[in-house]
């Protein structure tokens, strides 16, 4: 096995469409994805309806790290890492709701709504007033900005602004979500976990070549028909693959318009209204959880009539995600398979059959390609190698692969 640090290009053949599969389940790999990626990327953390007013807090994670989502007194918006900074105990174990404050439950150390240390049981006469409380506050995200509403941060102090990070795809992919209406939360976040690499969730939300055949029993019970004569999958709908920078990817058909924010964020911009995050649990295990979106004008039956929908669809027990779901776990054991491990993924259908659109109508480069096509998934493995291979924010804007250069290339495979 060649060496992990610095080759990650090596993992990936974008020009041939074939990927390493030892991605999917070694945990040296993982273990610098969660330094690389997921420490350094902006991450979607809640949508501000969910912390409306003071006190107000969100539980969620950025990578393996809990954290809390706070609205301060001041109306911000504060992440903060959900670790005493005593013993490194959890110091919020709701889900969410309202408080004043954190406090931990094994020494009672306090914490304000920004992370100020503020209580110390003894502090008198225990410690003599020698500890330094201002020293000893929650670790915070190094950055925290919200657009539309949806509350993103960073743990690295040296990211981008968000809006550089989304870039003019990104921005497109949440406007087309909260541009149905004046969006906010329904409560009731459908979470579960799955037996896989986050990986292999992410890049299911592009592919329309399962469609068919994974949940034939769908299209069955509703009695539509796919084409290809009933083959199984859209082959001859022609469509734009909209390839973001640092990794994000969407298609532009409206009625099932599906949009990825790297690494762990897809939009469902459709009838479905809801945007799902993937939380890495380890190499082989992730966890999903679904947040549903309504105008917050609709009744209360239509919030209902949506949260159901989802819940039926996209619930453990859903009828898309039971099938998903079980051909996520099953790939990643094939990936971890000793027989296997030295086969790559493939992922070249379409390779070579797009054509890139310098000018079109959304304003950015877009690649002109068969709807059914798997050039989504070859441009997010190639940001994959450029986030892995580079040490910082500086090397990763120097060297990561733009939509509009398709010169700029990763080495080839290494096999």
């Amino acid at each position: 096995m060649k060496p992990l640090e610095g080759t990650f290009a090596g993992y990936v053949d974008y020009d041939q469409g074939l990927v390493d599969r030892r991605i999917f389940s070694d945990p040296d790999i993982h273990r610098i994805e969660m330094e690389r990626i997921f420490a350094r990327a902006w991450l979607f953390m809640c949508h501000e309806s969910q912390i409306p007013n003071k006190g107000d807090f969100f539980q969620t994670y950025m990578g393996e790290n809990s954290v809390i989502v706070t609205r301060a007194a001041d109306q911000s918006v504060q992440v903060l890492l959900n670790h005493c900074m005593h013993r490194g105990n959890t110091v919020c174990k709701a889900d969410s709701g309202t408080v004043s404050s954190f406090m931990c439950s094994y020494h009672g150390w306090t914490y304000d709504l920004t992370g100020k240390l503020v209580g110390v049981p003894g502090f008198k006469n225990i410690y003599d007033r020698q500890l330094d409380k201002d020293k000893w506050g929650l670790r915070k995200a190094a950055h925290v900005e919200s657009y539309r509403g949806f509350v993103f941060a960073t743990l690295d102090p040296e990211a981008p602004s968000l809006r550089e990070f989304l870039g003019a795809p990104g921005v497109h992919m949440i406007d087309t979500l909260a541009n149905f209406g004046d969006m906010e939360v329904i409560p009731g976040i459908i979470k579960h976990r799955l037996q896989c690499n986050w990986k292999s969730a992410m890049e299911n939300d592009q592919d329309y070549y399962h469609v068919g055949i994974s949940h034939a029993s769908l299209f069955d019970s509703i009695g539509e028909a796919m084409d290809d004569v009933n083959q199984g999958y859209w082959e001859d709908q022609d469509g734009e693959i909209i390839r973001g920078e640092y990794g994000h990817v969407a298609d532009t058909i409206p009625e099932h318009n599906h949009a990825n924010v790297f690494p762990h964020m897809c939009m469902f911009t459709n009838l479905l209204q809801a945007v799902v995050i993937r939380h890495p649990r380890g190499p082989m295990e992730t966890e999903q959880w679904y947040f549903s979106f309504v105008d917050k004008n609709a009744s209360e039956e239509e919030r209902r009539a949506i949260l159901q929908r989802n819940i039926m669809r996209l619930g453990p027990g859903g009828v898309i995600e039971q099938d998903d779901g079980e051909n996520w776990e099953l790939s990643t054991k094939g990936a971890a398979a000793p027989a296997m491990r030295n086969v790559p993924v493939n992922y070249q259908m379409g390779v070579g059959n797009g054509e890139l659109v310098q000018e079109s109508e959304l304003g950015f480069p877009v690649m002109k390609a068969r709807r059914t096509n798997e050039e989504y998934a070859r441009w997010q493995y190639r940001a994959w190698a450029d986030w892995m291979d580079a040490d910082s924010w500086q090397g990763l804007k120097a060297n990561h692969a733009h939509p509009d250069h398709p010169e700029k290339l990763p080495t080839p495979f290494e096999r």
